[in-house]
């Protein structure tokens, strides 16, 4: 699958270059690498959005241990390792979950094969979702240490569920956290039904999590302390969190993937993305899943049936009334969006009703008349709807049934593709000719399927045939939904040689490719990140005309506003059809000034009007929220103040004041941030106040100050100890289990 990425000495990387990893991956996993080589753990980064957190953005992933191969492999082949080992163990670990239901070894294979490459998981690949492949390759190896504790209450699936939501956690994606943990308390929960022993389950289950949480506290107290500050502080509006809702109309893509386009050969015109949208397992995936959830064993369907069923109901969101009750009264479904990645649990308990399936064709490969009658009677009215919707497209005019399929989807208004486009009849055209050719090859193939089946009771090998045509359904459709781009394509010589001309301690705006700035060791005033800090972007909003209240990631940027000069934003590239044009502001403020006057407001919206007025200053005076002590007095001398040294998470000033003053640091402000005060120090203890409501102020005494400012959340400095003495724990814990275990009298034979 990735043999021409792994084995090649070009610079390609996985992933299509308009997505995630081209435009966000790719700079922080460098600015990581960067960091960890220079013996800096990086909790905040400069480069971007005036500064922000880092490691509490836990999509950066600083943390988790296959990205450490950035330190000594160059970048493409690290991130191309990464995605293939995160696949193939996706892979790996539903297989050991079939072999733990009790399915055939090679029922266990088609099941890991059919949910590594299936549509919900392996398009990720091309989106560039790369915490999302890393985190859900850990889900199956959740769900069989639930089912193995449900089973055998053994502490040992105790221990490995922990170890696999741990490293769920340091992937970074804690929306895969949240929806396995949803599906995996589902589990247990069906687990429960007959037990004897649902104490004892439940507090496994729950000391499980508990445990994953303890060892994983550095990343989460760190990220939840930084999501406090974020625009998502107190949960989301229901309108983006109802986005990206799956479409029941893609139900389609069980049987055709590509029917609303797949995004190469043809546009996706399909809603919202297609990667979020697609649940194809392979007909014979589908066919056999069918199979197994009416025939299989009982002990190896369990609990699927319904459990796939409400991941389906869940992945529906707001096409479903049960999506309000869900945001308004359960904890969790308030913080994302897109909840049609549900369909990422769905496709894992299909693909294990897939292997049930196969396990019964090949324990009774026999008798199965009636199955092949079924899967010939699907491929002829597939291919029926096929010569139907060909016909409709063949003609001069598309047919208006189709044409109002296609306009009906446009109505709902959401999804990407131009409007023009489908008022294009050779576009309905084109994609009604693409849709019915994906009709016709699963039409094919349920022919094909059904005279193997048939053929099934003549010969073992030809449910092996079954099993191998099931795992190169899904093969050939990920290889061709693969993307790759040149590592080139990120960089910017042009806009590195004009910068390299004009050296200084400014920012810049740069349009095309958000976060370059980290590439190129430069600063932005803003970036491209699924979080930002709420009063950050709500300040950048109001200063572009937008109401600040409900501010997203999603700031449009037409003008320069005078405020700006306290962001030390100098140079603004926007793009055209003939490259960048560059805007340069009049002036901009150093990165640390002593102000003497200021004005205590509180609220928000106070804070910016006062800030808007012509007669604000803000090299001048300071608006702050609550009184400075000590206060600063008005003198003609204000004194001095040196930057001596600065990293990611800290700067070092050294300052020599007649009077008392307050110190400017035109960065954002974020409440992480102390004062360490450093030898000579006149003062012993020292606020950080946000200033113009985005910025940092430090009051200073009269006399000589040598400082460092550094970022240190203490979400960070608990969950470091508690992690540290949790891993401790763990690592007892293992050892006890394993040296009991070789203790443990072995039974002999006695004549």
């Amino acid at each position: 699958m990735f043999g021409d990425v792994l084995f090649t000495s070009r610079p390609v990387v996985l992933s299509d270059s308009g997505y995630d990893l081209a435009s966000q991956f790719i700079y922080w996993r460098t600015f990581t690498a960067d960091q960890l080589r220079h013996g800096h753990l990086p909790l905040w980064n400069p480069h971007v959005y005036c500064g922000m957190p880092y490691l509490g953005w836990a999509q950066t992933a600083v943390l988790y241990p296959t990205n450490w191969l950035d330190l000594v492999l160059p970048l493409p082949r690290s991130i191309n390792l990464g995605i293939a080992l995160h696949v193939f163990l996706a892979g790996l670990f539903t297989y050991l979950w079939g072999l733990r239901r009790g399915l055939h070894p090679v029922a266990a294979v088609v099941a890991g094969a059919l949910f590594m490459f299936s549509g919900s998981y392996f398009l990720h690949v091309y989106a560039g979702h790369l915490s999302l492949l890393y985190a859900i390759a850990w889900t199956p190896l959740v769900f069989a240490s639930v089912d193995e504790w449900i089973r055998t209450r053994t502490w040992a699936w105790i221990l490995v569920g922990m170890a696999a939501i741990t490293m769920q956690i340091f992937a970074g994606d804690f929306q895969a956290c949240f929806y396995t943990a949803v599906a995996a308390g589902l589990l247990m929960l069906f687990g429960l039904i007959g037990s004897r022993h649902r104490t004892t389950v439940l507090l496994g289950f729950l000391g499980m999590y508990a445990g994953a949480a303890a060892l994983g506290a550095v990343q989460l107290l760190t990220s939840l302390q930084a999501a406090s500050e974020s625009i998502r502080a107190g949960g989301v509006t229901y309108n983006f969190a109802s986005m990206v809702s799956f479409a029941p109309e893609n139900l389609l893509t069980l049987l055709a993937p590509g029917f609303f386009g797949n995004g190469i050969g043809a546009p996706y015109w399909g809603r919202w993305y297609r990667w979020e949208m697609c649940l194809f397992v392979g007909v014979s995936g589908l066919a056999l899943a069918v199979y197994g959830a009416a025939c299989g064993k009982r002990e190896l369907r369990r609990g699927l049936i319904p459990l796939l069923a409400i991941m389906l109901v869940l992945a529906l969101g707001a096409n479903t009334p049960l999506f309000k009750l869900l945001y308004r009264w359960v904890p969790g479904f308030d913080r994302f969006r897109a909840n049609a990645k549900f369909v990422i649990e769905a496709s894992l308990f299909m693909v294990m009703l897939a292997g049930a399936g196969l396990d019964r064709l090949l324990t009774n490969p026999k008798g199965n008349k009636w199955l092949a009658l079924g899967l010939f009677v699907a491929g002829i009215i597939i291919l029926c709807a096929g010569l139907q919707l060909r016909s409709a497209t063949l003609a001069p005019e598309p047919a208006n049934w189709w044409s109002r399929t296609m306009q009906a989807v446009h109505a709902t208004q959401e999804l990407y593709l131009p409007a023009a486009s489908f008022a294009d009849p050779t576009f309905v055209r084109q994609a009604g000719e693409f849709a019915s050719r994906c009709l016709f090859v699963a039409a094919a193939e349920f022919l094909v399927l059904s005279g193997l089946v048939l053929l099934a009771g003549a010969s073992r090998w030809i449910v092996y045939m079954v099993a191998l045509m099931a795992i190169a359904e899904v093969f050939v459709f990920g290889r061709t939904s693969l993307a790759t781009f040149d590592l080139a394509y990120t960089e910017t010589p042009k806009l590195k040689a004009f910068l390299d001309q004009r050296p200084g301690d400014y920012r810049i705006f740069y349009q095309r490719i958000p976060n370059v700035a980290m590439w190129l060791g430069k600063e932005d005033v803003w970036g491209y990140a699924p979080l930002t800090l709420k009063r950050y972007t709500e300040f950048m909003a109001f200063t572009q005309g937008q109401p600040p209240e409900g501010a997203n990631q999603y700031v449009t940027f037409s003008r320069f506003h005078p405020l700006y000069a306290m962001l030390r934003w100098r140079y603004a590239f926007l793009a055209n059809k003939d490259g960048d044009r560059v805007v340069t502001a009049d002036a901009t403020m150093p990165h640390l000034q002593l102000v003497q006057k200021y004005n205590v407001i509180s609220g928000r919206d106070q804070i910016l009007q006062a800030m808007d007025s012509p007669s604000f200053d803000p090299r001048q005076q300071v608006i702050l929220e609550t009184e400075p002590n000590p206060a600063p007095q008005t003198f003609a001398e204000k004194g001095t103040v040196t930057l001596i040294d600065s990293s990611a998470n800290q700067l070092t000033v050294e300052a020599d004041l007649p009077h008392p003053a307050i110190l400017l640091i035109t960065d954002a402000h974020s409440d992480g941030w102390r004062v360490r005060p450093l030898d000579g120090s006149v003062q012993h203890t020292y606020d950080v106040l946000p200033a113009n409501y985005v910025l940092r102020a430090i009051p200073l005494s009269q006399g000589h100050h040598h400082i460092r400012i550094e970022y240190a959340p203490i979400g960070f400095r608990a969950g470091t100890w508690i992690s540290i003495m949790s891993l401790a724990g763990f690592v007892f814990a293992t050892v006890l289990y394993v040296r009991r275990g070789r203790l443990q009298p072995r039974s002999v034979l006695v004549p």
